[in-house]
């Protein structure tokens, strides 16, 4: 897709798609807080949760305020394997996923507010990569 060429409705897919992207992880990051037995993982989990509820948000606006409707739906949740050490593994390969769409969408949506917008919930899943490995090299 190019930029300057997009639609109003291809805008609404792509934040569609993020939207998706982050009920998927508020709902995998609250479940993995509950069956996290260290204190200092789970506790981040849900604090990050609470962001992604944000970005939810911030999303959801910007949906509306194109004329669309935001969609609630979300993939197969995937919530890791192997306690601890493998649901941050699973944490961090999702935060991979937003910053890989986040940069692509950047990309491709020529609206400056959206860009913007966009542009600080990017920088708040780089910050969610670095706090999710962090934690996981405390385990080890």
């Amino acid at each position: 897709m190019e930029g300057a060429d997009i639609k109003k409705s291809e805008i609404i897919d792509l934040l569609n798609q993020d939207l998706t992207g982050e009920i998927e992880a508020i709902l995998v990051y609250m479940r993995d807080s509950f069956v996290t037995p260290q204190c200092d993982p789970s506790r981040k989990m849900e604090e990050i949760a609470k962001d992604e509820m944000r970005h939810a948000e911030i999303l959801a606006e910007l949906i509306v305020d194109l004329g669309g409707t935001p969609s609630m739906l979300h993939k197969e949740l995937d919530f890791g394997k192997g306690g601890t050490g493998g649901f941050l593994k699973k944490l961090i390969s999702l935060e991979k996923g937003a910053i890989a769409m986040y940069n692509e969408h950047i990309a491709s949506i020529p609206d400056e507010k959206i860009k913007k917008k966009l542009t600080h919930i990017l920088h708040e899943e780089e910050e969610h990569l670095e706090e999710f490995t962090e934690q996981l090299r405390a385990l080890k």
